[in-house]
């Protein structure tokens, strides 16, 4: 079922919408992770149907709940904001820091980002540093761009969902 609505969401048309959504919600039934996470990020994104960020958190739970870490990370940005959920930033924190030791380069730029603003921990401009530096060695984009002398993240604001694809730090 899954394979299937990637195959017919490699061909994206208007008409396969409703295919696709059905298959992902039979194989997300059937508690398949990647379903879980892929319509997920459908509900969230109000694709096919109606927009419900409810429904979007509690599928990425499901799949963070069987490891994946992209489920992780949407869940993360989800309780920070408090987007479907109450807004809980210890929880996302926990997610960050979770994610973060999966590799996750841009959960490893947020952990940095709440302990420079106390966002789900004590304020730790230390810690902060170290995993500035551990971002900007794995090549994270806006850890490079931030004020390397001072680490000092440019943006106060909290991270946006960034859809299926995300960076993964890998030791050379």
């Amino acid at each position: 079922m899954y394979r299937r609505a990637q195959q017919l969401a490699a061909t994206y048309r208007e008409q396969n919408v409703k295919r696709i959504l059905a298959l992902l919600e039979e194989a997300a039934e059937l508690g398949h992770c990647e379903a879980c996470f892929e319509l997920g990020n459908w509900r969230h994104h109000g694709i096919g149907d109606v927009h419900d960020d409810a429904a979007a958190a509690a599928l990425w739970e499901r799949a963070a709940a069987r490891g994946h870490i992209e489920a992780r990370m949407n869940l993360a940005i989800a309780y920070e904001r408090g987007i479907g959920v109450a807004r809980d930033p210890n929880r996302a924190f926990a997610l960050y820091e979770a994610c973060a030791g999966g590799g996750d380069l841009g959960a490893i730029y947020e952990v940095g980002r709440c302990s420079y603003y106390g966002i789900g921990t004590k304020t730790d401009r230390a810690a902060a540093a170290r995993y500035f530096e551990s971002a900007r060695r794995y090549g994270h984009a806006e850890a490079i761009c931030d004020d390397a002398e001072c680490d000092q993240p440019r943006r106060m604001p909290r991270p946006t969902f960034m859809g299926p694809f995300r960076a993964v730090a890998r030791d050379s």
